[in-house]
This record gives structure tokens, C-alpha cells and sequence, in this order.
């Protein structure tokens, strides 16, 4: 169990000023709270794989079914969180833009449009990550194009993402936080992309065999080996 002299100690360590240690501590509670947060959700998600109901997860939370639910289940919304999006590196933030782009004739963002902006971005260690991994070079690019709709559709003024989509991203700052990044890279996307795996894009990554324990392994590899290169890259 973390304790509190232990967190006194950090603060104290990282800076001399009373009024800088007393930021530092808001600072690191922020961040206290928000590994709590994607604490529970895992275990969340976890109960609802082994088929737990949101009335169960309710009970367990001292909460009920309908709060539970509002927690811990993205909604379709043209926005997207925006302090994880503040954190995102400048490719996070062009894969976004590039996915958007993807969907111009799609009533929806989803999972499958990220997945063209990871692509997209190729000097990102997502793209790298896919090229190493996929079973063919370009299969997973293929892959997915054939999935897309190629009807042209109405798009509605303030096009959604998908709840899919959405989770994906706060699987990406759940995967960031447990590599201990307080950033989201690429790499975070495409991680929390293989999470979400009942998106279009986890189903297409399988096919061409990009997993998520390969792609992680892979990413830990290249981020912590002798040649390391900055994370988010």
C-alpha cells in the first residue's frame, strides 16, 4: 500500500520552495486520482468480460445500476476528453485529425478510421509497430479499407464518435499510465485500440496478426532497449 510519508518524501525531493512543493503534491494527487480511476475501470471491464451485469458492478460500487453505467460506459459524442486529449503528442493529436478525415463520408468515427490515422502516421512507433508485426507488408492498410463503407452518406453536422472509438482512446491513457508515460503516443493509441476488441480495427489487427502482447512487447522493447527512443514518438 502506498504510504503517505512515502508521497511526502517524493514531493519533498523534487523541489526546495514551499509554494513549488505545495503544486508539486496537487500536482501528483491529480494523478493519484486519476490512476484510481482507470484502476477500478480495469476491473470493471474485467467483471463485464466474465459476464458480470452492470446491476452486479452497481452493487459492488455502492452505486446503482444507471450510475455505474453512466461511469464507465463511453457515449457517442463529438467530443473527446479533453484532459487526455491535452496530453497527447503532436502524431496523437494528427492521427485524431487524420481519422476524422478518414470519415468524412461516414455517419460515424470509428475504431477502423484511427486505425488509417495510425497508418497514416508514419513515422509514429504505432506504424512501426504494425509494419513489424503485420503478416504481409501493407495487409493491415488493406485489411482495413476493405472493411470501410465506400456508400457515401450524409454526415450529421456534429459527427460522433463511436463508443468504440471513445473507449479505445481511454484505453490509451490506461496503457500510457501503466507504462508510466504521462502522455499518450501513438504507441498508446494502438495499444488501446487492440484493447477495445469488439472495434472493427482490433478485428482487423488480429486478422493480420498484430496482438496486443506482441505489439507491447514490441513497444516496451523499443521504448526501455539499448537504442531507446523517446516515448510518443
Amino acid at each position: 500500500m502506498i504510504q503517505l510519508t512515502d508521497l511526502i518524501v517524493t514531493v519533498a525531493q523534487e523541489a526546495d520552495d514551499p509554494l513549488l512543493r505545495l503544486a508539486k503534491a496537487v500536482e501528483m494527487s491529480s494523478r493519484l486520482n486519476e490512476l484510481g480511476d482507470h484502476l477500478i475501470g480495469h476491473f470493471v471491464d474485467e467483471a463485464r468480460r466474465g459476464g458480470a451485469s452492470w446491476a452486479e458492478i452497481g452493487e459492488s460500487l455502492g452505486v446503482t445500476k444507471q450510475a455505474a453505467q453512466k461511469r464507465f460506459v463511453p457515449k457517442e459524442s463529438p467530443e473527446l476528453s479533453k484532459p487526455s486529449m491535452e496530453r497527447y503528442t503532436q502524431r496523437s493529436r494528427r492521427v485524431v485529425a487524420l481519422a476524422r478525415h478518414h470519415a468524412r463520408f461516414s455517419e460515424r468515427i470509428g475504431t477502423e478510421h484511427l486505425l488509417l490515422g495510425l497508418l497514416d502516421e508514419s513515422g509514429g512507433l504505432a506504424a512501426k509497430t504494425i509494419a513489424k508485426l503485420e503478416s504481409g507488408e501493407g495487409s493491415t492498410r488493406i485489411a482495413v479499407l476493405h472493411r470501410l463503407d465506400a456508400e457515401a452518406r450524409q454526415r450529421p453536422e456534429k459527427q460522433p464518435y463511436t463508443t468504440h472509438c471513445k473507449k479505445s482512446l481511454e484505453l490509451a491513457v490506461r496503457e500510457a499510465l501503466r507504462m508510466g508515460h504521462m502522455f499518450i503516443g501513438t504507441e498508446h493509441i494502438l495499444l488501446g485500440v487492440l484493447l477495445e476488441e469488439e472495434g472493427t480495427a482490433a478485428g482487423v489487427l488480429h486478422s493480420t496478426g498484430v496482438t496486443h502482447a506482441a505489439a507491447a512487447a514490441h513497444i516496451e522493447s523499443v521504448v526501455n532497449g539499448p537504442q531507446r527512443v523517446l516515448p510518443g514518438a
